[in-house]
């Protein structure tokens, strides 16, 4: 499965009787945050700014691991690790792969929790 739906519910017994819109707020900021990341990575990679790159990958790493987007996450520690080693256009493909995944896993929460 590529999301872990034990990532989210943690927050039940903290927020009880709020969870349904303590989730439905996180899931809104987490779309448009991964959507502006991604397009971060896009815009970096298409300047070439290693720095710009991994510091995005990163921050998406961190963000889609919040919400038990494993997969998505996998990718962004790939990315991140070879961002500052390979050559940014070669990921490329990887961040294809990253963007296939993060809209698979966007479909799979709001079957989840919408």
């Amino acid at each position: 499965m590529s999301i872990d739906p034990a990532a989210l519910e943690v927050y039940r017994e903290i927020m009880g009787d709020e969870m349904d819109a303590f989730i439905a707020d996180i899931l809104k900021n987490f779309y448009t945050n991964v959507r502006d990341l991604i397009a971060s990575l896009d815009k970096t990679l298409a300047e070439n700014d290693v720095e710009g790159f991994t510091r995005a990958a990163h921050t998406l790493k961190t963000t889609t691991a919040t919400v038990g987007a494993r997969r998505v996450s996998s990718l962004a520690i790939d990315l991140e690790a070879r961002g500052g080693t390979e050559p940014l256009p070669d990921l490329l493909p990887l961040l294809s792969e990253l963007k296939e995944a993060y809209e698979e896993a966007e479909i799979k929460l709001k079957e989840l929790y919408d």
